[in-house]
């Protein structure tokens, strides 16, 4: 770890700071990990890529059975999580994503193959203000 990087994080979403331990990268970023259950594994995976103390993307193990299943992206460099992707089946193929386009931390659109055959068939809108297809 390195002694002058600092880093606040809250994998869980609680409202708290979760204990952590940092990796530098060796290319001026740093890998952060949470054991959310305290099974002495990671179940959460930061990635500070630039070193700002600002996550770009972080991997969870969301049923804490060892597999990262869900991998999130900030896109606008705010350090909130802007874009998920998750695989629901396990076959390690993305069967739901999700984006926050306003910045409000909820999810406006969610694509689903619920299917698991490779194509996205249903779309779910937070409200009929971020639906295209929703009447006035």
């Amino acid at each position: 770890m390195s002694d002058d990087y600092e880093i606040k994080v809250d994998a869980d979403g609680d409202g708290s700071w979760d204990a952590h331990t940092v990796e530098a990268d060796g290319h001026g970023g740093y890998h952060v990990y949470v054991d959310q259950n305290h099974d002495g594994r990671a179940d959460f995976v930061g990635h500070d890529t630039d070193g700002d103390g600002l996550l770009e993307s972080g991997d969870y193990d969301n049923d804490f059975d060892g597999r990262f299943e869900s991998h999130n992206v900030d896109t606008t460099g705010d350090g909130w999580y802007d874009e998920q992707y998750t695989d629901r089946d396990g076959d390690g193929k993305w069967d739901e994503a999700s984006a926050d386009t306003t910045g409000d931390g909820n999810w406006d659109v969610t694509v689903q193959d619920n299917n698991y055959n490779n194509v996205f068939e249903t779309v779910h809108y937070e409200n009929n203000e971020t639906n295209p297809y929703a009447s006035a």
